[in-house]
């Protein structure tokens, strides 16, 4: 009888436990769903990833971590270029945040891409198929060439992960609410360095910078996000032909509602115009949209989950669907 007692006060201090984590009040607004188009052909340039305007306190760190998971596919071609991109790719997406001072930061974002053939094509095309909808091709095959005036840029490599180029940016908060809820607003520079591997797609050889504005307004139940910008990408390297580059500018906008203490419906929409040269593929030449719909649950008030999915509705240059699950952590240094 005393051995069931005891056990029975165990279990009761795991639950009493588990219960006390489930109802730990929720942190603060951590920004918007940091999702990023890994449309293959666009992810060699710096594009813009959604970027929350409060910046990490001095001295604390924040990591955010990502699985994402794309279908891409894509057969075009124009009197010049030539492009095959027809595959499932899986993103590992690492950033750190570091608050140097009361108003600036510093991040590190590492993207870790693998591309595959993937196993979803028969699927999706059955479903297109009952729809009465175009299919996107054979099922699962893997394609990554790109071609100019014959010439071979770029033929991809599947099975394998590999670092892509690196992020290194710079925050500086010049706003802050005057209370729990405002307006808040910084301003963010990114450079991109070569750290990618070029020949198989996934580096430009070449460095990008780019200007953002992240702006948000938070009250007790809802979030608004803005965050315009532009981005000044170098010509990419190529063992054969000449490839050029062009300014891009963008533009992200999302909205987040606090349902509860612990969950938050997110929607987001990011565009961006094409940072490649004029190729005559209109699916690429007229730029990217995404539209994201997530959700974020609050585990702690240092740990949140975050579950999203990002579709292309307007058929240009973004993955079919990208499914995304992540997490956002922030410590202290003085912390145990």
């Amino acid at each position: 009888m005393a051995s069931v007692i005891v056990k029975t006060i165990r279990h009761g201090r795991v639950v009493a436990l588990f219960l006390l984590w489930i109802a730990s009040p929720a942190w603060t607004d951590v920004g918007p769903i940091s999702t990023q188009n890994h449309f293959p052909l666009f992810m060699l340039f710096l594009t813009p990833r959604p970027t929350n305007a409060m910046i990490p306190a001095q001295g604390e760190f924040e990591m955010r971590a990502a699985l994402n998971y794309s279908r891409i596919s894509m057969y075009d071609h124009s009197d010049q270029w030539s492009v095959a991109q027809d595959m499932e790719m899986t993103v590992v997406d690492l950033c750190l945040k570091y608050g140097l001072a009361s108003r600036v930061a510093l991040r590190l974002d590492i993207p870790i891409v693998s591309m595959n053939s993937g196993f979803l094509d028969r699927y999706v095309n059955g479903y297109h198929e009952s729809i009465d909808v175009p299919t996107y091709g054979p099922d699962n095959v893997f394609a990554y060439r790109v071609r100019k005036e014959g010439q071979l840029w770029i033929e991809g490599e599947s099975g394998v992960f590999k670092m892509t180029d690196i992020t290194l940016s710079g925050q500086w908060q010049w706003l802050r609410p005057a209370s729990s809820s405002g307006w808040s607003g910084s301003v963010l520079t990114s450079l991109k360095l070569p750290t990618g591997e070029v020949e198989n797609g996934y580096g430009s050889g070449r460095l990008d910078w780019g200007l953002f504005a992240p702006t948000q307004w938070s009250g007790a139940a809802w979030s608004f996000y803005l965050m315009p910008g532009v981005i000044w990408p170098g010509n990419p390297d190529s063992p054969g032909p000449s490839i050029g580059a062009r300014t891009s500018v963008s533009f992200f906008a999302g909205a987040a509602y606090q349902y509860c203490e612990k969950w938050q419906w997110l929607l987001q929409g990011n565009f961006f115009s094409s940072p490649l040269e004029k190729t005559g593929i209109s699916k690429i030449d007229d730029g990217a949209f995404e539209m994201t719909l997530g959700a974020r649950y609050a585990a702690s008030t240092k740990l949140s989950w975050e579950l999203a999915l990002s579709e292309d509705l307007f058929t240009i240059a973004a993955p079919d669907f990208t499914v995304h699950l992540g997490l956002v952590w922030t410590w202290r240094v003085a912390d145990p």
